[in-house]
């Protein structure tokens, strides 16, 4: 047991030196994890900070390919990088966090981390980056759920590597500040593997991505302005009432009006029904926004326009209330399903407004997941997208005069 376990030490620190020569930017990850070298057999394992190796693994594996224990653990390294969890044991999380690891070392493919069947692998998992546009765990296991048992259990012999029991994932803010300084090392100093790192930094810059409060958004967004109103709290009638017995019709000292209640009077919501848009984070959104304006005490005040729109604007609902939104929340069904224009909206306003029928316009808000034909010219009004953005696509054409926000599913309130 003692010389197994010798050997075994040397085969790990040997492991971890030759990963930190293939993959220099992940040297500074690999060394603050702890590696904790347990003797006998047992899957390799990590807790959110600890990595542990068993003995005769280590051996075992070393025999069959002295590559596979830099993999194992450059493979669980990432897996705290990328803040990768496994929410009670779902199977396909873990196979879905599996997939992306090691796709990305796969890409990589540096001499010491090199294994077999590299091709079988990358053709399985770009097979589902078609269809999932971005290598995103959430979003892969989604479609793995719709795949066959008799075809999914091929999956783990070739991507799995670890267990993911016991393991807190995005818990650790050290692991937060690794992902982002191995994101910056990759960009300036990694030029050796120059297109070979394409497929980790982009789950490197959607793990370390500008995660958006879009509440606090949208109370900035729905402009507060002073309301013309009798302030009762300040108003002395005594005084009133001497100006009139003294002067007249002249009141010595007017009552005072004067109120910083929020002032949010109409606002069209535009929901972009195109191909991809789901139901529920549709409602979830105009929720959110409802449960605002309620929290600012203006909920009465306020008519929500509620405009579905693809390439043609389909519907309009006018929400005054909070029965208005649950009905409408209750019998929404998404029209449309063409492809996105966000033109026609914009039109639909103006003509709204040449009618009369908008007359206190305060803002269009627009919940859109695509990339879509902007209007050309910019509107005088304040305009802000919305982008329910689970793709974490890079959208550049977004006019100078729009202001975007990218938010998930996850991040509304019906989900």
């Amino acid at each position: 047991m003692t010389e197994n376990r010798e050997i075994a030490e040397e085969i790990l620190s040997d492991g971890r030196m030759l990963l930190c020569m293939d993959l220099r930017f992940m040297t500074r990850a690999v060394m603050s994890a702890e590696h904790v070298l347990l003797d006998g057999s047992g899957p390799y394992s990590c807790d959110g900070k600890r990595l542990y190796y068993h003995a005769d693994n280590l051996i075992s594996d070393f025999r069959k390919n002295p590559n596979l224990v830099p993999r194992t653990i450059a493979h669980m390294i990432l897996h705290l990088v990328l803040g990768h969890t496994s929410p009670d044991g779902d199977s396909y999380t873990d196979l879905a966090e599996d997939m992306v690891t090691e796709y990305a070392l796969d890409m990589i493919n540096t001499p010491n981390i090199s294994l077999p069947d590299r091709d079988d692998r990358i053709f399985v998992f770009e097979k589902y980056l078609k269809k999932i546009s971005a290598p995103v765990p959430g979003l892969l296991s989604g479609e793995l759920k719709k795949v066959s048992e008799w075809q999914i259990r091929n999956y783990p012999p070739l991507f799995s590597r670890d267990s993911h029991s016991g393991r807190k994932g995005d818990c650790d803010p050290e692991w937060n500040e690794l992902a982002s300084q191995m994101l910056v090392e990759i960009e300036g100093f990694s030029r050796n593997l120059e297109g070979k790192t394409d497929a980790l930094l982009r789950v490197l810059r959607i793990r370390t991505r500008k995660k958006h409060d879009f509440r606090r958004f949208l109370r900035k967004f729905m402009i507060s302005r002073e309301r013309a109103a009798e302030n009762p709290d300040e108003f002395d009638p005594a005084y009133y009432t001497f100006g009139l017995a003294r002067y007249g019709n002249i009141p010595l000292i007017d009552s005072t009006e004067n109120s910083d209640s929020p002032s949010i009077e109409e606002f069209v919501i535009a929901i972009d029904t195109s191909g991809s848009t789901m139901r529920g984070p549709a409602i979830g959104f105009v929720n959110d926004v409802y449960t605002i304006l309620e929290q600012c005490g203006v909920s009465g005040r306020t008519e929500l326009h509620i405009v579905q729109c693809d390439n043609l604007v389909r519907t309009d609902d006018v929400i005054r209330c909070r029965s208005d939104l649950e009905g409408f929340a209750g019998s929404m069904v998404l029209s449309g399903g063409g492809g996105t224009d966000f033109r026609p909206v914009f039109q639909y306003v103006s003509s709204l407004r040449a009618e009369g029928k908008l007359s206190r316009l305060k803002g269009l808000i627009y919940f859109t997941d695509g990339i879509g034909i902007y209007p050309e010219s910019r509107p005088d009004y304040p305009v802000a997208f919305i982008f329910c953005d689970e793709g974490y696509l890079e959208r550049k054409d977004v006019p100078a005069w729009a202001v975007k926000v990218s938010i998930g599913t996850g991040d509304l309130l019906d989900r």
